[in-house]
C-alpha cells in the first residue's frame, strides 16, 4: 500500500509537541543479567535507549553520517555513539567501557583519518521526536532542537586531532523500518534488532578540522539508531544498507539475510514533502551485488562487489531502478565495507515507460559474517 506523508504536515505536528524531557543516565559497564527491550513504540522514546541496562551480549547505537552531494568529491564523515559490551557488534566495544564514540573521515581526496575514544558514562536526553545525547569524557556529544528537528553533532577530541560540529537540518520525516514514528509500531527490522531511523535524509553542514586540515563541506545526510538483545553476528549473515539521493528523490535500502537464509528488506523512498515508499514487504526492495566474482548471498571473505543493483517500489509511480557504483571503498575487511558511491537510476512507470535518467551520491555499508 502506498504510503503518503505530508512534510509540512508533519512539521506542524512537531511544533505542537510537549517539551517534557526524560533523563536516562547510562553506565560505561554492563551488567551480568537480563536486559529489557524496547520493540513497541510509544509516543515518547522514538529514538530514546531502547536497551536498559546493556548487558554482556546485547548493544545500543546512534549513529550519524554526511557525505559531500559533489560527485567529484570523496568528502564524508561518519560518527556512531556505542553503548555496547565487547562482542556485541562488530569492531566495537572495550573492555574498559561500554561507553565509545568513533569517528571517521574522508577528505574530498579520499584521505581517511578516523579513530574512537571511550566515555567514563554518557547522558541521553529525550524530548519529543528525539533524543539529545552526551558520552561524557570523549569529546563528542549531539544535541536536538525539538522545535525543529535538526541535529547537532559537537567534537573536540585533542586524542584524535578533531574538531568542529556537524550540523543536520530535517526535511524529512522520521520513521521506523516498516511504518511511520507513531505509537504502537514494532520496531524491529527483523527478529532481534530494533531500528529507529529519525533522519531519512537531512540537509548537513560540516565544519570539522581534522589533523590540522579543514574539513568543509556541504552534503546528504542521515541517522539512525539501532539496537539488539543479542550479538549482531548471531542474527546477521548478510547486510546491504545505503542511503542517498538520486535526482528528486531521497532513497535509503536495506537487504539482509539471516544465519537461517531467510532475507528481510526495508524500503523508503520519498520526493519533495511525499513519503512514496516505507515498506518491508518482500519485493519492495532488492539489492544484489555486481562484480566479475560477485555473489549473493556473499561468501565470508570473498571479494568484494564493485556495486549493487538496487530496486524500490515507488507505488503509482512505479519502479526505481537504480545501480550504484563504488566509487571510494573507505573501509574494506573480510566481514565489512563501507564505501561512497554514485547512483544512476531511473523510474519504470506502471505503464512500462522508461522514465530520464537520474544521477546522486550515496553512502553504504556491507556485513559478510561468517555463516
Amino acid at each position: 500500500m502506498q504510503t503518503v506523508l505530508k512534510l509540512v504536515e508533519w512539521m506542524g505536528a512537531l511544533a505542537g509537541l510537549s517539551s517534557t524531557k526524560t533523563y536516562y543516565h547510562l553506565s560505561s559497564k554492563a551488567v551480568d543479567g537480563p536486559s529489557n527491550v524496547d520493540y513497541i513504540a510509544t509516543d515518547t522514546n522514538f529514538n530514546a535507549p531502547h536497551l536498559h541496562p546493556v548487558n554482556t551480549s546485547s548493544y545500543d547505537l546512534w549513529y550519524f553520517d554526511a557525505v559531500s552531494t559533489d560527485p567529484s568529491s570523496n568528502a564524508s564523515v561518519v560518527i556512531v555513539f556505542f553503548d555496547i559490551a565487547p562482542g556485541a557488534f562488530p569492531f566495537a566495544g572495550s573492555a574498559n567501557s561500554t561507553l565509545t564514540a568513533s569517528i571517521a573521515t574522508t577528505f574530498p581526496n579520499g584521505t581517511l583519518m578516523a579513530g574512537s575514544v571511550l566515555a567514563t558514562h554518557a547522558t541521553v536526553v529525550a524530548e519529543g521526536e528525539g533524543v539529545s545525547g552526551n558520552w561524557h569524557g570523549s569529546g563528542l556529544y549531539w544535541t536536538y532542537d525539538a522545535s525543529s528537528g535538526a541535529y547537532d553533532v559537537f567534537i573536540d577530541a585533542p586524542e584524535l586531532a578533531m574538531k568542529g560540529s556537524v550540523h543536520f537540518a530535517r526535511n524529512t520525516p522520521p520513521r521506523y523500518t516498516c511504518g511511520p514514528a507513531s505509537a504502537g509500531t514494532n520496531m524491529q527490522i527483523f527478529p532481534g534488532a530494533g531500528y529507529a531511523n529519525a533522519m531519512p535524509d537531512a540537509v548537513v553542514s560540516v565544519d570539522l578540522v581534522v589533523g590540522g586540515t579543514p574539513l568543509v563541506f556541504e552534503g546528504a545526510g542521515y541517522q539512525d539508531q539501532g539496537w539488539g538483545p543479542q550479538p549482531f553476528s548471531s542474527t546477521v549473515r548478510s547486510w546491504y544498507w545505503g542511503h542517498g539521493r538520486v535526482g528528486p528523490y531521497s532513497v535509503v535500502w536495506f537487504d539482509i539475510m539471516t544465519p537461517g537464509g531467510i532475507e528481510y528488506v526495508s524500503a523508503y523512498a520519498s520526493k519533495g514533502e511525499e513519503v512514496l515508499t516505507l515498506s518491508c514487504h518482500p519485493e519492495s526492495t532488492r539489492a544484489r551485488p555486481k562484480g566479475e566474482k560477485a555473489t549473493f548471498p556473499p561468501i565470508h571473505g570473498g571479494p568484494k562487489p564493485t556495486g549493487y543493483h538496487v530496486t524500490l517500489d515507488l507505488g503509482e509511480e512505479g519502479t526505481m531502478h537504480m545501480d550504484v557504483s563504488v566509487v571510494n571503498p573507505v573501509i574494506a575487511f573480510p566481514e565489512y565495507m563501507r564505501a561512497i558511491a554514485y547512483i544512476d537510476g531511473s523510474v519504470v512507470g506502471r505503464d512500462g515507460v522508461v522514465g530520464e535518467p537520474m544521477g546522486g551520491v550515496a553512502l553504504l555499508e556491507e556485513f559478510t559474517l561468517p555463516a
